[in-house]
């Protein structure tokens, strides 16, 4: 298992709602930081958001990876079944990437601003 203390994974669309400084979500990382939980962010992840930002945000996605409670997550080798399937389900292997580290964590969340890409209400997201 990996490590328990991340609580929440952002997606693509929530670094790029980080970047706009999306109120909702600096919300939800204060309610993650009273409980002494991280947030991470999958690599893969990072560099999508870096490629759709407006350059004039853009340096909002450096400050969240040097966010205190910000740990990026490299996609691991022993990963890789895993994010084929959830890619191949899914549609996009950003949003497989943060659905492989939530489910991969007891009581972790995806943070998305796109909810309904992933399914049903049964997938571990919430909406920014």
């Amino acid at each position: 298992m990996k490590d328990p203390s991340v609580n929440l994974i952002l997606d693509t669309s929530a670094v790029l709602a980080y970047a706009g400084t999306s109120l909702n979500l600096g919300e939800t990382i204060a309610e993650v930081a009273d409980e002494d939980g991280l947030i991470a962010v999958p690599s893969i992840c990072l560099a999508e958001a870096s490629r759709l930002v407006d350059a004039k945000l853009a340096d909002g996605i450096t400050l969240l990876t040097r966010h205190r409670l910000c740990v990026v997550l490299p996609a691991l080798a022993e990963d890789w079944t895993a994010l084929a399937a959830w890619t191949r389900i899914l549609g996009r292997v950003d949003l497989a990437a943060a659905l492989v580290e939530a489910t991969d964590r007891p009581a972790t969340y995806v943070m998305s601003s796109e909810p309904d890409l992933y399914g049903d209400d049964t997938m571990p997201v919430v909406g920014i």
